[in-house]
């Protein structure tokens, strides 16, 4: 596995303003002593941009676009439930991390595609028992499309949306509760760590 990274954040855990690019490459072949040979790129964005700066203390828009592929015909099908970033692996469509209104890896393909958008923003900052928290609300947009070929996402799109609450503990530990509504599924996830 190799990545290559640009990381301008500022707070990798809960950024408020910064890039980040990543081009990742997870390499499979029998001289490795795999039983499969295959090729996966992952090339994403992510960008915090406040926003309303002169109205609201911290509002931020936070945007993630996603494309991975695999490349050989000997991937086994359980490769395609993610795509593998320096920064932890990015679950196939559905679940907690991409298309938030469907099941985890509800949709599987050899290339995949993706975007999502939260405006998140800091209603409250608290110090309870010596322990600092912050809230935050974050409406979301999710959208997706995956492809059986190398490099091509079929012109289906899939979205989802809906808003979920971040409680920041002593900034490092984000606790995530995302309500996510698509017109196939209803989902819910209590998570730990921004998706993104």
């Amino acid at each position: 596995q190799l990545a290559l990274m640009y990381d301008t954040r500022d707070f990798d855990p809960d950024p408020s303003r910064g890039w980040f690019i990543e081009w990742a490459n997870e390499h499979s072949a029998k001289y490795l002593a795999s039983q499969f040979t295959f090729h996966k790129m992952l090339f994403q964005v992510r960008n915090f941009l406040p926003i309303l700066r002169g109205t609201f203390r911290r509002t931020l828009l936070a945007t993630r676009l996603g494309y991975g592929t695999i490349l050989g015909g000997r991937a086994p099908f359980f490769e395609f439930q993610d795509q593998w970033s320096a920064e932890g692996s990015v679950r196939a469509l559905g679940g907690s991390q991409t298309l938030r209104g469907f099941k985890a890896n509800r949709f599987l393909g050899r290339t995949v595609a993706f975007a999502n958008f939260e405006l998140r923003h800091r209603i409250a900052d608290v110090t309870l028992l010596g322990q600092g928290f912050s809230f935050t609300v974050a409406p979301f947009l999710d959208l997706g499309g995956i492809g059986d070929r190398v490099l091509a996402v079929a012109p289906k799109v899939r979205t989802a949306g809906g808003a979920g609450l971040r409680v920041a503990w002593n900034l490092s530990t984000v606790i995530v509760a995302d309500a996510a509504f698509s017109r196939e599924d209803r989902q819910f996830f209590l998570t730990f760590n921004n998706s993104y």
